[in-house]
């Protein structure tokens, strides 16, 4: 295959990349983290797409050429790796260092045995006239259980993480991460003799332009819900919102004044993860003011939403911040404003028994 149609048959694919090079560039949502892996997961796809079509060309040839059990080695080898740098960029924690390797374990015994099976026959081998075989029963789909696996650990990872996440954001991921994957299968399952790269890179597309959509509901100091979700919640989610808790940081000006804002900052930061970690699975966490917060919560009982208000004082005690708290369920008939002014009201009591020097019960 010459240059000019390698770049007619992938100009798609050369598009999207350079099209995920420029966006990654200009974009200031996106953490360097993410920006760093993307980079080597794009530098992966075109060095994989690259190793295919030289596989491919291989085929051709009337004798076997060491350059093609290399390629078929590099080509099993390489996604896997893609696989896992791509959990680390739709799931935004870290692995530590000693999970990564672990993870990485199965790459390590695996990488060997691809790049010496010509000579061992262990997983596929070429004759010298250039037919391919298999190579220990069993074996020959090693390759594919390996994808196979961290493609369930990367479901997995995802799961876990959007569980917490509304309806339509876990059906977006959903669709983002598992149609390239369905497309993978497909096309072993009917033996075409495609690339997969521009599945995944146009997984990448789709998921930065997520990302983009999502950030901008999104607090970018607390990594709370912002005021504008806030208010979207309360239009659209009206009917399912069974309870409110307001809560209101205390002496968040004082620390500004005096301390500066960056203490200012983490203060806030230090409040909304205990209000991420606390709310439980029924419980949103919005910023609607600088000190100001709101959890609505669906589907919530009394019981439920007091236990969350009492495991957040509780986190706050150990902390050198405070916060007033009310909370309210909405009865039949009360709109989500109403149940917001009478949590408002009982935060604003809590916080007067607090700077009387009360106790919070």
């Amino acid at each position: 295959m010459t240059v000019k149609e390698f770049l007619i048959d992938n100009y798609v694919f050369i598009y999207e990349l350079i099209g995920l090079f420029i966006m990654i560039g200009i974009g200031v949502h996106i953490s360097d983290r993410i920006k760093k892996l993307t980079m080597w997961v794009i530098v992966l796809i075109a060095v994989e797409t690259v190793v295919f079509r030289i596989e491919r060309w291989t085929h051709t040839f009337a004798s076997l050429s060491l350059l093609r059990p290399m390629m078929t080695a590099a080509n099993y080898s390489i996604y896997p790796v893609v696989l896992v740098l791509l959990m680390q960029i739709t799931v935004p924690h870290t692995f530590s260092r000693k999970r990564l390797l672990l993870l990485l374990i199965p790459e390590f015994v695996c990488v060997p045995l691809f790049f010496t099976s010509q000579w061992t026959h262990l997983i596929f081998y070429f004759h010298d006239y250039n037919a391919y075989s298999s190579g220990v029963p069993g074996l020959q789909y090693l390759p594919y259980l390996l994808f196979g696996f961290y493609a369930v650990v990367m479901a997995v990872r995802n799961f876990k993480y959007f569980s917490k996440s509304t309806s339509s954001a876990r059906s977006v991921m959903a669709y983002i991460i598992f149609f390239p994957l369905i497309g993978v299968i497909l096309y072993k399952a009917l033996e075409t003799d495609r690339d997969y790269n521009a599945l995944f890179t146009s997984s990448i597309v789709l998921y930065y332009m997520y990302v983009y959509i999502h950030m901008s509901k999104i607090d970018p100091l607390t990594s709370l819900l912002n005021r504008q979700s806030y208010y979207k919640a309360i239009q659209s989610n009206s009917r399912s919102v069974t309870g409110v808790v307001s809560v209101d940081m205390n002496d968040l000006k004082y620390l500004n004044d005096n301390l500066g804002h960056e203490a200012g900052d983490n203060a806030l930061q230090s409040v909304s993860e205990i209000m991420l970690e606390c709310s439980g699975q029924k419980g949103t966490p919005y910023r609607v003011g600088g000190d100001e917060f709101i959890i609505l919560y669906t589907d919530a009982s009394e019981a439920e939403i007091a236990q969350a208000v009492s495991d957040m004082r509780e986190k706050m005690e150990g902390t050198e911040y405070m916060c007033a708290f009310g909370y309210s369920m909405r009865q039949p008939g009360e709109t989500i404003a109403d149940s917001i002014r009478l949590s408002d009201g009982r935060m604003y009591e809590d916080k007067a028994r607090m700077k009387a020097g009360r106790a919070y019960k």
